[in-house]
């Protein structure tokens, strides 16, 4: 059971609003979780992507740096085609580049070029020879029409898959002894030194390459014309043999759990996704290569014209580079939109598995991108509901800087590849949603303070009121006891005056003199409680807390008698008789709070205190203010007074309860004393009582009737009067 004050508690805006800020940051990481995982399967090519929102705001945190100098790449570029005469590039001139290679020392070669049909049988035989007497590991690109994202694993379409694709494995002769050419047969003899690697990468949806498939089914498995069920990416197969030399077919790459390992030799396991593909781990962008000197033109090893030192004891990979009008080449992380060479993308491959300890970059785990997710939405959504919109906004760009620059250093420091767009759009929405609800919540907030407050407060005081951290409900609070000073001012004799005049001059008499000693209540920050009839009843320190409440009541109390003159020259000026009023203060407890029945509710005042101060103001003179004892003692320093005597209330002990007249004020206790204007006004009373009654009586002589006319009547006699010629 909730004790009484946390039952209180809970009903506060603010602790309200967390609630629903919580509740909205759970909902929204679920939301973002949900997203991130539609994310991975539609970059994967999935059947469960469902939503494709994919935003990659991590590859900005790409960092260049020179890459091992043990990889060489050879681009066939412009010059080269410029150095050969002809494009495509005949298979010759292949196996001589591959002879010129093994000649200078190099140690593995690989070749990004596509072999999957015959061409001329002369130059066809001297690749296949070549490569067959080759004493170097030669790599063979072996590219897919279709890849097909698989469980644990990525599948070349071949004519027998769904979808269906051609199989473009290398011609037989080139990487197979058997003397059967049929490539519909497996190959019984392969040849030790030819490797068959597949160069194709994994295209994220929105077209560029972060991953790389480490286990590749071959179409050829599928279709049953050959018995090799996996081929290693190309980058991997040189880091491969560029490793184990001779023995490089003794171990292989094996997945289990998400994790790639490579037998005993890696301390740390390569992380890979559901479809065995690894992050790429870019050291340089489009270019990089050639601009840290390890890059040979196609031409140069073609005629034999560099520098042997430049690839012995190297991983040398050949493929275009940069020529017009051949695109094999991708959009990267690295590359700032600029696509980057195939080749050259292989060789960042290489250079992630040549060391012997390899650093991998480290997927962000799903789970714990909820738990930053969820943390990071669950402190934003209780920071902004308890401080204001402004500070709230500065601290959630912190959050974001703060998030951006801590997953950046982990990015750069610790190779790990953050997701950052989620949690940049959950921090946001939940600003948003929170601020959203804010605003909402306080703008009801606000109108309910307005309409219940509105009529008997300043705008200001009711604007204050509103700001209120527990609305309506913490304003209220069902009724309290409090110490407050209360007023009533009653028009003497008012009764009888309204019995002889019509109907729409009581309203408009009663309307002026309530407009103008309301609004100076609320000039003194008072709450006007209700009108009965020509009663105004208003107190001071409730609903919001006033030190000096009595002594804003007692100057308010002076200004509704200094300003009555104005008051009396205005009804003057409309033909109505001038009035005078009495009033009456009193100070103590009282209980405070919204009271009534459930069809109609008030903001209301009641108690003893309440009826002593309406019977002050009943025996109040005109222009004359009464107080009680208590709020004497609360202003005796800035007020004189006279005792009243003769007047006692009922059930009140003369000897304990007294009854003060107002007779000066002083702005501080060391000012001068003014008197107070009860003889100002009640002289003016006089005066504009004399100029209304000779008024009233002339405009009845000179419409020659016995009746004496007021108000609109008299108004309309003398303007006809005055209009008339004679």
């Amino acid at each position: 059971m909730i004790r009484p004050q946390l039952g209180r508690r809970i009903r506060y805006w603010y602790t309200y609003r967390t609630a629903v800020a919580v509740v909205l940051a759970l909902g929204l990481s679920v939301l973002m979780y949900f997203l991130y995982t539609q994310q991975l399967a539609c970059d994967a090519r999935m059947a469960s992507c469902q939503v494709n929102v994919a935003v990659h705001p991590q590859d900005r945190l790409f960092s260049e740096s020179r890459p091992d100098q043990n990889i060489v790449v050879v681009g066939i570029d412009d010059s080269s085609i410029g150095k050969i005469g002809q494009y495509p590039v005949s298979r010759d001139r292949y196996a001589l580049a591959i002879r010129n290679l093994e000649a200078a020392g190099a140690t593995v070669i690989g070749l990004d070029v596509s072999l999957p049909d015959p061409r001329d049988k002369a130059t066809d035989g001297d690749l296949a020879d070549t490569l067959r007497t080759s004493k170097v590991p030669v790599i063979l690109s072996y590219a897919a029409e279709l890849d097909i994202a698989d469980s644990g694993f990525v599948k070349q379409a071949s004519p027998k898959t769904t979808p269906a694709g051609l199989d473009q494995i290398p011609l037989k002769q080139f990487w197979c002894a058997d003397t059967n050419s049929n490539p519909s047969v497996p190959c019984q003899a392969p040849d030790k030194n030819v490797v068959l690697a597949s160069t194709d990468p994994v295209t994220d949806s929105d077209g560029v390459v972060r991953r790389m498939p480490m286990f590749i089914q071959p179409a050829c498995y599928t279709a049953g014309t050959c018995t090799t069920a996996r081929l290693n990416t190309f980058g991997f197969a040189a880091s491969r043999i560029q490793q184990l030399g001779p023995d490089w077919a003794s171990v292989n790459l094996s997945e289990s759990g998400g994790e790639a390992n490579f037998g005993t030799a890696w301390q740390h396991p390569l992380q890979v996704d559901a479809t065995g593909s690894a992050v790429i781990n870019y050291v340089v962008g489009p270019g990089g290569f050639q601009k840290y000197g390890q890059y040979l033109s196609f031409g140069d090893v073609y005629d034999d014209t560099f520098s042997a030192d430049r690839v012995k004891g190297k991983v040398v990979l050949i493929g275009a580079y940069g020529l017009t009008g051949v695109h094999d080449e991708f959009l990267t992380p690295a590359g700032n939109g600029i696509p980057m060479a195939g080749v050259e993308l292989h060789a960042n491959v290489v250079n992630m598995f040549i060391p012997l300890q390899p650093k991998f970059p480290v997927p962000e785990a799903p789970a714990v991108l909820f738990v930053i997710m969820l943390v990071l939405a669950v402190a934003t959504a209780v920071g902004v509901s308890r401080v204001t919109v402004l500070w709230g906004f500065v601290g959630t760009d912190g959050a974001l800087v703060l998030f951006t620059v801590g997953m950046s250093a982990l990015a750069v420091f610790n190779g790990w590849v953050p997701d950052l767009f989620h949690p940049w759009l959950v921090i946001a929405l939940t600003y948003t949603g929170v601020t959203a609800y804010r605003l909402l919540y306080e703008d009801r907030e606000k109108r309910k303070v307005t309409a219940l407050f509105g009529q008997y407060l300043t705008p200001e005081i009711v604007a204050q009121l509103a700001k209120t951290k527990g609305g309506v409900e913490d304003i209220l609070r069902g009724g309290e006891r409090r110490d407050i000073t209360l007023m009533f001012v009653d028009i003497r004799g008012f009764t009888s005056m309204s019995e002889s005049m019509a109907a729409r001059d009581v309203t408009e008499l009663v309307q002026l003199y309530l407009d103008q000693l309301t609004e100076t209540i609320f000039t003194w920050d008072g709450t006007v409680d209700k009108y009965v009839g020509d009663e105004i009843m208003a107190f001071w320190n409730a609903p919001r807390l006033q030190g000096n409440h009595a002594l804003l009541a007692v100057r308010c109390a002076y200004d509704l008698v200094n300003h009555a003159p104005e008051l009396q020259q205005k009804l003057l000026a409309k033909g109505l008789p001038p009035i005078r009023w009495g009033i009456g203060i009193n100070s103590g407890p009282a209980v405070v709070g919204n009271m009534g029945s459930r069809s109609r509710l008030q903001y209301t005042a009641l108690g003893d205190t309440v009826n002593a101060a309406a019977r002050f103001c009943a025996h109040a003179p005109a222009f004359h203010v009464l107080i009680g004892q208590e709020t004497y003692e609360m202003c005796k320093d800035y007020i004189a007074v006279d005792l009243v005597p003769g007047v006692q209330l009922k059930g009140k002990s003369a000897e304990t309860f007294r009854i003060y007249q107002l007779t000066a004020i002083r702005e501080t206790p060391d000012s001068s004393w003014v008197q107070f204007p009860t003889e100002l006004a009640t002289r003016s009373h006089h005066i504009y009582t004399a100029q209304y009654t000779q008024q009233t009586v002339i405009a009845a002589g000179e419409s020659g009737s016995s009746d004496i006319l007021v108000g609109d009547e008299a108004r309309a006699e003398l303007a006809r009067r005055a209009q008339s010629p004679n």
